[in-house]
C-alpha cells in the first residue's frame, strides 16, 4: 500500500474558517442557555429552601427560644441574593438573554447581496450576543454563591446564637415521678 500525503487545501476568500467560526459561535450561545438555565433552577431551588426554612423557624419558635428570629436575617438575605437576578433588578440583570439577531430581519437585510457580508455580520452579532450574555451570568452567578454562603454562615451563627441564648433541654417524665391524681 502506497501512502499519499493529503494536503488540505483553504478556498481563498476563507469560507472554512468563517463557517467554523459561525458553528463555534452557535454552539457557545447554545452553551449559555444551558447555562442560564441551570442557574435559574438553583436559585429558584434556594429560594425554595429559604421558604422552608423561614416556615420552620416560624413553627419551631417556642422551642427555639428568644433568638427564634435570628436564622431570619440569613434567611431575608439569601432570599434578597436570589430575587435581585430572579426579578431581574439591577445593572447586570436590566435586560433578557441576548439570541442574537432576529432570523427573519436578518435574512431580508442580508438576502439581496453576496453570502459572506452577511455570515461576517452574523458571527459579528453572535459575538456581542455571547459578551453580553456572559456578563448576565456572571452576575447570577455571584448572586447564587453569595446567597449560598450567606445562607450557610447566618444559620450556623444563629444556631449558636440560640444555644447559647437558650440552650433546649428536653425532659422525659417517668411515670414515678408524675405526681398522684
Amino acid at each position: 500500500m502506497l501512502a499519499v500525503p493529503v494536503r488540505l487545501v483553504e478556498d481563498n476568500d476563507g469560507r472554512d474558517v468563517l463557517d467554523a467560526s459561525l458553528a463555534l459561535a452557535q454552539t457557545q450561545l447554545v452553551g449559555q442557555l444551558a447555562d442560564e438555565t441551570s442557574l435559574n433552577a438553583r436559585t429558584m431551588g434556594t429560594l425554595g429552601f429559604a421558604g422552608a426554612l423561614l416556615a420552620a423557624d416560624i413553627a419551631a419558635k417556642d422551642v427555639l427560644g428568644a433568638a427564634w428570629w435570628t436564622p431570619l436575617v440569613a434567611i431575608g438575605l439569601a432570599t434578597a441574593c436570589c430575587l435581585v437576578p430572579a426579578l431581574g433588578l439591577g445593572l447586570g440583570f436590566a435586560y433578557d438573554t441576548d439570541l442574537g439577531p432576529d432570523a427573519a430581519s436578518f435574512y431580508s437585510a442580508y438576502r439581496p447581496g453576496p453570502s459572506r457580508p452577511g455570515r461576517e455580520q452574523l458571527l459579528a452579532d453572535l459575538s456581542t450576543a455571547f459578551a453580553r450574555n456572559a456578563r448576565r451570568l456572571r452576575a447570577k452567578r455571584t448572586a447564587l454563591r453569595i446567597a449560598l454562603v450567606v445562607l450557610t454562615v447566618g444559620l450556623a451563627s444563629s444556631a449558636a446564637a440560640i444555644d447559647v441564648m437558650q440552650p433546649t433541654t428536653i425532659r422525659t417524665t417517668y411515670e414515678h415521678e408524675r405526681p398522684e391524681a
